[in-house]
C-alpha cells in the first residue's frame, strides 16, 4: 500500500515538474509496536526495495540500533539508504563504513540545544552570567 502512495506522490511530482526527493521511511525497528514483524531486517529489506522501485529516493528505515544491521540493510536494499545517529547508537563513521547514503540526526541536534538553552537559563535564575 505505501508503495503505490509513494509511486503517486512519484508521478504528480514529475507531471507537475517539481523536482521533489522522496526519503521513505520504514517504521519496523520501532520499538513497542504491536504489529512489528517477526523479522525486522528482511521485512526492512523487501519494503526497501519495493519503495525505490515505486520511485522513492531514498530508505529510511528508522532507530536500527546496532551498525551491522544498518550494513546488513544497505547491502540487502542495493539502494541509497538514510540512517540515524544517536547516543547509544551507531556514530556518523560507522554508518559511512557500511555504505549509508544519508545520516539523520533526527531530534538529537534539537535536544542538545534545548539542553544547553536550559543549562544558561538556570545559570540566569542564579544570578550568574551565562557568557
Amino acid at each position: 500500500m505505501q508503495a503505490e502512495r509513494l509511486a503517486s506522490v512519484r508521478a504528480a511530482a514529475d507531471a507537475g515538474g517539481v523536482p521533489l526527493v522522496i526519503n521513505a521511511r520504514v517504521d519496523v525497528f520501532l520499538s513497542g509496536r504491536g504489529d512489528a514483524p517477526a523479522d525486522p531486517v528482511s521485512d526492512a529489506i523487501a519494503r526497501g526495495r519495493r519503495y525505490l522501485a515505486a520511485g522513492a529516493d531514498c530508505v529510511y528505515p528508522i532507530l536500527i540500533k546496532e551498525v551491522g544491521v544498518v550494513g546488513t540493510v544497505v547491502d540487502g536494499i542495493g539502494g541509497p539508504v538514510n540512517a540515524t545517529t544517536f547516543p547509544g547508537g551507531p556514530d556518523v563513521a560507522g554508518l559511512t563504513e557500511v555504505g549509508v547514503a544519508r545520516v539523520s540526526f533526527a531530534g538529537g541536534v534539537h535536544r542538545a540545544m534545548l539542553a544547553w538553552l536550559r543549562g544558561r537559563l538556570d545559570e540566569i535564575v542564579a544570578g550568574q552570567q551565562p557568557f
